[in-house]
């Protein structure tokens, strides 16, 4: 139980930093997955639109 207060703590800490480093990946993944549904959304949606003429 100890090493997950502590874990809970070294976590609380890091966010609480002005560099954190488990913001800054959130932020990265975040941009990752927006730029990846951009990417296969539209032409996924060109699809979709296409389909719809036929």
């Amino acid at each position: 139980m100890s090493s997950i207060s502590r874990l809970a703590a070294l976590i609380k800490e890091d966010v609480n930093n002005e560099e954190s480093s488990i913001i800054s990946l959130y932020g990265k993944l975040l941009n990752g997955w927006y730029k990846l549904v951009v990417w296969f959304g539209i032409p996924f949606m060109v699809y979709i639109l296409m389909s719809g003429f036929y």
